[in-house]
């Protein structure tokens, strides 16, 4: 089937056209820098511009592409210090909050934690992204509401946006996916064990490993 013919009468063109970029985004299929042109895309999908339009301007409210003067909208170009800034922060904070985690956590959160971890594998495995990015988002949630600690807490909600895009970029990608779900059923292991370094030590590996799918995802060698 081509991906004209995909376009039906069950949701509007422009939602369609805008699905099918983003995930060509995120897969990699289109590379940063790459361009987007409209009367391409209308082309390729046998519709009129306004839709692709709409699309793409979603998209570039989403952080995923932008405007650049005399060249048009292209895929949105990551900057490797800021990719590795994030990760450095992340790290600090995150393993930071494990310490006090480890400390604090209860029994019925660890049930919740277990919950998520099983989420993860249906997710996963049945290429559910949004929802697995959900799932990793609530388990992250759960081990920062359990430190105790709301100032770091309102650190890293601050850095939110980014770190969405990017475990958008890292989980489209089946083998970092399969080793992010592995990443943090022994990080629960860890923290059921009571076992502060492991655990801080695992949440350092899990967050290099990201940055480094991440990086490769984007066709920056690392």
């Amino acid at each position: 089937m081509t991906e004209a013919a995909e376009i039906s009468a069950l949701k509007p063109i422009r939602d369609i056209v805008y699905e099918n970029l983003r995930t060509s985004i995120l897969e990699g299929k289109l590379r940063p820098g790459q361009r987007l042109v409209e009367i391409d895309y209308a082309n390729k999908y046998n519709i009129s511009r306004t839709p692709i339009r709409e699309a793409i301007r979603k998209l570039e409210i989403e952080g995923f592409v932008e405007y650049i003067p005399r060249k048009g909208v292209i895929v949105k170009t990551f900057e490797v210090a800021d990719i590795i800034e994030i990760y450095a922060i992340r790290t600090a904070l995150e393993t930071l909050a494990m310490q006090f985690t480890i400390k604090n956590i209860n029994d019925k959160e660890i049930a919740n934690l277990r919950v998520l971890v099983d989420k993860m594998e249906f997710t996963g495995e049945s290429r559910d992204i949004p929802e697995l990015i959900n799932n990793c988002r609530e388990f992250n949630e759960v081990l920062l509401r359990t430190s105790k600690l709301p100032r770091l807490i309102g650190i890293i909600s601050t850095l939110q946006d980014y770190l969405e895009r990017f475990r958008e970029i890292t989980l489209a990608n089946d083998v970092r996916r399969s080793s992010a779900i592995n990443e943090h059923k022994k990080i629960l292991q860890a923290i059921i064990e009571r076992d502060e370094p492991k655990a801080v030590q695992l949440t350092v590996e899990h967050l290099e490993a990201a940055k480094v799918s991440l990086l490769k995802n984007l066709g920056i060698k690392c």
